[in-house]
């Protein structure tokens, strides 16, 4: 019986960011309102999505009998990864020599797959080495930490107090539309937690969501630079829009969006990460930047051109250039 090695992805640390579905060039990759899954049938083992996942929740694998594979529906059920299974349900009857000199001469799809995943890293490593890979952090940008906190890290998430909840935008006359924007400041006391421009972090709303089940994390960009948004201070703050409304019209309540813009000062927040250690801003003072707001927004740069504000507030020498597109 034919055997693959299956994509799978962790829902114990997908932060469920989209990056995966968004990088995926045949669409195998989907989700629901709880997890993202990918599609057997349709996944060529390209790996266009493992580099951009900023938590390696992607990057998982399962062999398994083609025939039985996990499906779509399954998967999306999930609230752990299946284990292994064990190598004895591979066994299988012994070949006679005739088929046995057919499998010789005809690679398995593992094979093949193998195949694929090898040169896509070895091109992955080859454009890394020309500094033109998409996961290659500026030369001169620090050393990030990523996963201190999280379902698999040694503390699944750490506490930070809500310090500061602004609204940045206005609502329409009627009290509708979907840009209602606040601007929050999360204190983490005594919490080893660094984060420079260009990371992110989880954010775990309260509560169950409609299954009855604890909510998985939320990402949510760092708008403030790595001295915090109050310089000196073990704080840093996110720019959160609360979606009012889906492109039907209809009303919507985003669990962690709206747990985020309607918390008050000395609320506290449940936070896993950071993540993320390629989209980082160079170190190098007088380095142009080039930021392009998509699908994020603008809180990451807003964290850049902060950083940069205050070096040329401070004297610093020869400041670069920065050029926004939203």
């Amino acid at each position: 019986m034919q055997t693959i090695n299956q994509h799978v992805i962790d829902p114990e640390i997908c932060i469920r960011c989209n990056t995966c579905e968004a990088t995926c060039p045949v669409g195998a990759v989907t989700h629901d309102d709880r997890n993202y899954v990918v599609d057997a049938e349709k996944c060529n083992h390209c790996m266009a999505c493992i580099s951009p996942c900023p938590t390696g929740s992607i990057d998982n694998w399962r062999t398994v009998h083609k025939a039985q594979a996990y499906s779509v529906a399954e998967q999306l059920t999930w609230d752990v990864l299946p284990e292994p299974l064990p190598a004895e349900a591979f066994a299988g009857p012994s070949l006679d020599a005739e088929t046995l000199d057919l499998k010789q001469n005809q690679p398995t799809v593992q094979e093949e797959s193998t195949s694929v995943a090898t040169q896509s890293v070895a091109t992955s490593l080859a454009a890394a080495q020309h500094n033109h890979s998409a996961t290659s952090a500026p030369w001169s940008a620090a050393h990030p930490y990523t996963m201190l906190y999280g379902p698999k890290a040694q503390q699944p998430s750490v506490r930070a107090t809500v310090t500061g909840n602004v609204r940045v935008t206005e609502l329409a006359k009627d009290g509708r539309g979907d840009y209602d924007t606040h601007h929050i400041v999360l204190d983490f006391g005594d919490a080893f937690f660094p984060a420079l421009e260009g990371q992110s972090i989880g954010v775990i709303p309260p509560g169950l969501d409609g299954r009855g089940k604890p909510h998985h994390a939320r990402q949510y960009s760092v708008a403030s630079p790595r001295d915090g948004e109050r310089p000196g201070y073990n704080n840093l703050s996110l720019t959160v829009k609360r979606v009012l409304e889906d492109h039907d019209g209809r009303a919507v309540r985003g669990a962690a969006s709206n747990f985020l813009c309607d918390a008050k000062v000395g609320d506290t927040v449940d936070v896993i990460g950071p993540f993320g250690a390629s989209f980082l801003m160079p170190n190098h003072a007088g380095s142009h930047i080039v930021m392009i707001c998509t699908g994020t927004g603008s809180a990451p740069m807003r964290a850049m051109t902060e950083a940069r504000r205050r070096l040329r507030a401070q004297g610093k020498a020869n400041p670069g250039q920065l050029q926004l597109y939203f």
